[in-house]
């Protein structure tokens, strides 16, 4: 039987602004999102069903991949086999469910030329606000709530990665989201890691859901403190959260920077990809 094998990337949000509450119940953002070596790995089989099979975390049974499977079956006929192996913590803010609906769409288009690239993209937007990003990958600033992307080119960029055991709920997170939130200058980061200027782009790598996360789980800060103390240009939470990162000059500080860390604690190193 057919297969194809997708890698699901993970992202991480170097700066993540958060302008008003739109009529539609959503947030409209400003961020910039980068890819990382980081990745769950995902394999797509022609089937007349939906199956997803997951290793290594438990999920629901309509998680991301199921509903954008179903959603490709809709418009084209075509089912999936999809096996997933989780590496990618849960409650993160690395995108581990948008990127694996991302792969599944990948991996189905790859099987079956079915759909246009205007009908994945909206399949995308229904799955997830990040899938459309981790479908399109790379560095983008990502406006609206998140489906207006403008990728650029960047250099490449070494991160530590650390994540506390307990994980934060974007939904209640945002739910008890005070506005308006401190302006994040996105632009300006961008701006600077054009110019490969990355201390520069540290001093704007700010995430406006940091301080709200913080109260619900304080080992956020704590982390922060101890990524900048061991070196990084940056360190700022990811998405909303738990993870955060440190932004370092090389992969060999990258790596010294992880060490230390409480066993029960996610550690990674990785680079923009």
């Amino acid at each position: 039987m057919e297969r194809v094998e997708e890698k699901a990337y993970a992202k991480l949000n170097l700066a993540l602004g958060v302008l008003y509450k739109r009529m539609d119940g959503y947030h409209a953002l400003d961020t910039l999102m980068q890819t990382v070596s980081l990745y769950d790995r995902i394999t797509v089989a022609p089937a007349k069903t939906v199956e997803v099979h997951v290793t290594g975390a438990e999920l629901p049974f309509e998680n991301t991949m199921y509903r954008a499977a179903v959603a490709y079956q809709r418009l084209s006929g075509k089912g999936a086999f999809v096996t997933c192996e989780k590496r990618l913590p849960s409650e993160a803010g690395m995108g581990g469910g948008s990127a694996d609906a991302a792969a599944v769409l990948r991996g189905l288009q790859r099987l079956h030329r079915m759909l246009t690239d205007k009908e994945i993209r909206e399949i995308a937007l229904q799955v997830g606000a990040d899938v459309p990003f981790c479908l399109q990958g790379g560095l983008c600033r990502c406006e609206g709530v998140g489906e207006i992307l403008t990728p650029v080119v960047g250099p490449t960029l070494h991160f530590a990665i650390v994540k506390p055991p307990k994980g934060v709920s974007t939904k209640a997170l945002f739910q008890s989201l005070a506005l308006p939130r401190k302006r994040v200058e996105t632009v300006r980061c961008l701006a600077k890691l054009g110019q490969n200027d990355l201390p520069g782009a540290a001093a704007f790598m700010e995430n406006a859901l940091e301080a709200p996360a913080i109260e619900l789980v304080p080992e956020i800060g704590e982390i922060k403190a101890a990524l900048l103390q061991k070196g990084a240009l940056a360190a700022c939470m990811t998405g909303s959260g738990s993870a955060v990162f440190g932004l370092f000059e090389t992969e060999e500080q990258a790596q010294a920077a992880i060490v230390g860390f409480p066993p029960d604690y996610y550690t990674a190193v990785c680079h923009s990809v």
